[in-house]
């Protein structure tokens, strides 16, 4: 491994005196020491020890990426571009002075070596991080860009007060009130190592990105906490990220080779082809989520400033410890969630009432869909939920929830049934009646459907079914307990009709489709 005068400086002074005149660099390029002889012309990225008495009358050129440590005032000639020339005290051993350096060198070539096994046998990003605190004595942390801790210093599990360094909620509160009248600035293009803002991490940090073809994708942070920042400190922490990056890269390749994640899986089903049916529900199921499940999906409208501020991967991951049995993913400018149901243990209100706050609380936006169960119509529960967020936004941009029931009949007198089949876009009461009916083999469905084309008036129903009025009224009475529906709603009653009309129309396609 190579290093830098500001190492070599910070890792000798506590052992000798030193004196220079020229800046210390950070960059790791020196290889290990020579001794100087008179007469040999010095070689850049070298150092070199010499005394007093072993140089003759004329002065040395010292390139400019060399270094030379100097016992005794030896005159060197000013060309412009020289390098590093130490200075030390007359008494100083120059064999103790070259094997003090060798140890210098063997100890961060010994750190280097073990970060280069673990970089390619597959070790750890733990391992590493552990590896590199004694070097560093203090801990690091490694972030995807939205703040998602890959790994950290074990250290920080013995130190309670370093906790919320690696807790997600923590790390989500601050970020929310970092976010309060302040805008982040951007710091997704820096190169090399800088002091990160205290306000996002809560203390002092010094930061290097990591970056995948071209694309920022990891931060490393070392917080300040065990011992105060050296000088040599960045360029060391930026030779740890490259091997942290080969690492990553390769878990990457890992990760994508081991098959579908939940999300995953839903990701691909939004934005690709359709897929196997058979094939679909088999990757469900390897998650425990079945065809029979109830599910229903939510639409999370995203401020821009947070995705500016890549805190997408904290908002899923505290909606999925906030709701049990739910995939919460990014997709396009969006957060989608799907939530399955039954494993939950409830309903769509139960969901509302888990998440609400953290809604508000967030300045997060969302859209139910309707329940569904299978996994046929997935993309088309994710534009229900999509449209109730998009639609229910603009008649009531107050409201924190949009459900899709509510939104439905703007959207179809907007878009008609739009990209929906009929059903989706139908009176959820109204298909629970014609469920009722087929599992009971009763008639409730075509006795309000009469009752709506006679435009409520309950004698000429009765008439059109060949039914006596009583038993008219008792058929209302069942279907009133069934389904919830006001029918003296102007709005509840002009959807109801456009619900039967697209049934009806659907059933005629379907008699002709069969033709």
């Amino acid at each position: 491994m190579k290093l830098s005068t500001s190492i070599l400086a910070h890792r000798l002074k506590s052992k000798f005196t030193l004196q220079n005149k020229k800046a210390l660099s950070d960059e790791l390029h020196l290889e290990r020491v020579l001794y100087y002889c008179d007469g040999d012309e010095m070689q850049d990225h070298r150092i070199y020890i010499c005394t007093q008495d072993q140089v003759s009358e004329q002065d040395l050129i010292v390139p400019e990426k060399a270094v030379l440590f100097s016992i005794g005032k030896i005159r060197t000639r000013n060309t412009g571009k020289n390098g590093q020339v130490f200075q030390l005290v007359d008494d100083t051993s120059p064999f103790l002075l070259f094997n003090e350096i060798q140890r210098i060198f063997d100890y961060y070539e010994k750190w280097d070596d073990r970060l280069y096994e673990l970089a390619n046998q597959e070790g750890s990003i733990q391992e590493m991080l552990d590896e590199s605190f004694r070097v560093f004595h203090n801990p690091i942390i490694v972030h995807t860009a939205d703040y998602f801790v890959i790994g950290y210093s074990s250290i920080i599990d013995t130190r309670p007060e370093l906790s919320g360094l690696v807790d997600p909620d923590a790390i989500f509160e601050r970020n929310q009130e970092s976010r309060e009248g302040r805008r982040q600035p951007d710091l997704t293009k820096k190169k090399g190592a800088f002091f990160y803002p205290d306000f996002i991490t809560g203390t002092r940090s010094l930061c290097v990105n990591l970056f995948e073809h071209e694309h920022y994708a990891y931060r490393m942070l070392m917080v300040e906490s065990s011992s105060r920042f050296d000088a040599c400190d960045g360029a060391l922490l930026e030779h740890l990220g490259e091997y942290v990056s080969l690492a990553l890269s390769k878990q990457t390749v890992l990760q994508a080779d081991m098959g579908y994640r939940l999300d995953r899986i839903f990701s691909d089903i939004l934005s690709g082809p359709e897929q196997d049916p058979e094939l679909v529900e088999q990757w469900f199921s390897e998650f425990g989520w079945l065809a029979a499940h109830r599910y229903f999906c939510i639409d999370l409208k995203v401020a821009a400033l947070d995705l500016e501020n890549m805190t997408v991967r904290f908002v899923c991951s505290h909606v999925e410890k906030l709701l049990p049995q739910s995939c919460a993913f990014q997709y396009q400018n969006h957060i989608v969630i799907f939530v399955n149901l039954t494993r939950f243990g409830g309903d769509a209100e139960d969901v509302k009432d888990k998440i609400i706050y953290f809604l508000r609380d967030s300045f997060l936006k969302a859209g139910f869909s309707n329940e569904f169960t299978g996994f046929a119509h997935i993309r088309d529960y994710y534009r229900q939920a999509a449209a109730a967020l998009e639609v229910g936004g603009r008649r009531e941009p107050y409201k924190w929830i949009h459900r899709f029931e509510e939104v439905a009949l703007d959207y179809m007198l907007e878009h008609g049934r739009g990209e929906f089949p009929g059903e989706l876009v139908c009176s959820r009461r109204i298909l629970e009646l014609k469920d009722f009916d087929a599992q009971h083999h009763t008639d409730y469905y075509h006795t309000l459907k009469c009752y709506v084309q006679h435009q409520l008036n309950a004698v000429q129903t009765a008439k059109q079914l060949f039914i006596h009025r009583s038993t008219f009224l008792y058929r209302m009475e069942k279907i009133g307990e069934i389904v919830d529906l006001d029918l003296n709603d102007y709005d509840t009653l002009l959807y109801v009709m456009m619900t039967f009309r697209i049934l009806e129309q659907d059933g005629e396609d379907r008699r002709h489709e069969e033709q």
